[in-house]
């Protein structure tokens, strides 16, 4: 499985548990078990990253002190959230034996932000004119940047979780709709596993009291779809008279934006708070029967056969009639994506019909779910597509052109604030 493969590293310091420390860290796990690879882990002391990890002899822990260098000068292959080249850490120093793969995960990992500040970034993502005005004073540089892109993906050494993904990338960077695009989709893994008598006992709980849950960070492009979930669900629970009970699992910077005011006699909203992946693996076993998340989180549900909801992503609040779909009904990989016209269809009765499937088809609309995982998703087969690109599709540092490297003004001016005045970067 792991051919010339002697060791592969994963960047991502970061205080917070989040997608991407979840996703490296059950690579890694996956990859001391079943293989004799040497793992590294780049992270802080007590980072997300390394938190998530299970310590063994395979593992190594590279610590990542802010503003400090941390050089990887040795034969490995590192595994990086996908980005611009001038936005990689300045602390990383990459030696040129160093294999190089980036994992692109949001829409956004390769498109340049024309500001740091949330409003004019979101303006940027709502209207891809702003970002091409923009560019058009600094065409040779984007222009590097959309052609450097273009090779890398045609390589194979820039690969995307879903399709979406790269359609949105593309848009954006404006090379050619002919590339070899590889898709590395997202993975599911965890301590609990899947249960059938457990399910059978479900199906018969949902009947009762229907226990839902969102799992997920309360962030900025997610709490106007958790909020428009809650007050659908609340208003369904009345009109039908089921009882609804909605377990928020998570925290984030937007939390106090949460639609908290809509409980009644039928419907109960529990906020559960911050817990540790594994910990949110038991809570979704023993409490959950059905969940309603995007990304990472969504698999944690569907790896074990609970049905999901699949929610999309939305910086302003959802007024229109937004169309609720099974995970299993997702295409080209996706698990959320910035809302479209084509999300919302009038008067539609999508959230009714998947509730009543819920309860009265559970062990079939469960099976579907896992279905879909195991063939899309199941952690040994997306490993097996990540290590195949490590052997002919990777690049080295030296390969990025000099000019991308370079920061700009107003990023070495938001790096000496990091670095000057906040005296961290997180």
């Amino acid at each position: 499985m792991n051919g010339e493969i002697k060791s592969i590293t994963f960047f991502f310091p970061y205080p917070y548990i989040s997608g991407i420390p979840v996703l490296f860290s059950n690579v890694a796990n996956f990859l001391t078990k079943q293989t004799t690879l040497e793992v590294n882990i780049i992270d802080y002391k007590g980072g997300a990253l390394i938190r998530s990890c299970n310590f063994c002899k395979q593992l190594r822990f590279i610590e990542f002190r802010d503003f400090e260098p941390c050089v990887l000068d040795f034969d490995t292959c590192l595994v990086l959230q996908a980005g611009i080249p001038y936005k990689l850490r300045n602390e990383l120093v990459i030696g040129k034996e160093v294999k190089i793969i980036q994992w692109a995960a949001h829409e956004f990992n390769l498109v340049p932000f024309i500001s740091k500040f949330n409003y004019f970034r979101k303006l940027q993502e709502q209207y891809v004119w702003i970002y091409s005005l923009f560019c058009f004073f600094n065409r040779n540089k984007y222009q590097m940047l959309s052609d450097w892109t273009a090779k890398m993906i045609d390589r194979g050494a820039i690969v995307f979780m879903t399709q979406c993904i790269y359609e949105i990338t593309q848009g954006y960077l404006k090379f050619p709709d002919s590339l070899n695009i590889t898709y590395v989709p997202n993975l599911g893994d965890g301590i609990t596993t899947y249960d059938e008598n457990l399910i059978r006992q479900k199906s018969e709980e949902v009947k009762e009291t229907l226990e839902l849950a969102w799992v997920g960070r309360i962030a900025d492009f997610k709490i106007h779809i958790l909020n428009y979930s809650i007050l659908s669900l609340s208003r369904l629970a009345l009109q039908k008279r089921r009882k609804i009970h909605f377990h928020i699992i998570g925290e984030g910077e937007f939390m106090h934006l949460l639609e908290l005011h809509c409980e009644h006699e039928f419907f109960k909203i529990t906020c559960v708070g911050k817990l540790e992946k594994s910990a949110v693996d038991i809570y979704l076993k023993e409490k959950i029967h059905c969940l309603f998340s995007m990304g990472t989180s969504a698999l944690d549900g569907a790896r074990i056969g609970l049905p999901v909801v699949l929610l999309d992503q939305s910086y302003l609040p959802i007024k229109k009639d937004y169309t609720f779909r099974y995970l299993q009904n997702a295409t080209g990989y996706d698990l959320g994506h910035p809302v479209t016209k084509q999300d919302f269809e009038p008067n539609n009765n999508s959230l009714t019909e998947i509730i009543d499937e819920v309860v009265y088809r559970y062990q079939a609309v469960s099976n579907d779910c896992l279905i879909y995982y195991n063939q899309n998703h199941q952690i040994g087969t997306v490993v097996k597509k990540l290590l195949k690109q490590f052997e002919d599709s990777f690049y080295r540092i030296e390969e990025v052109p000099e000019p991308l490297l370079k920061q700009g003004m107003f990023r070495k001016c938001y790096l000496w604030y990091k670095r000057n005045v906040k005296k961290s970067y997180y």
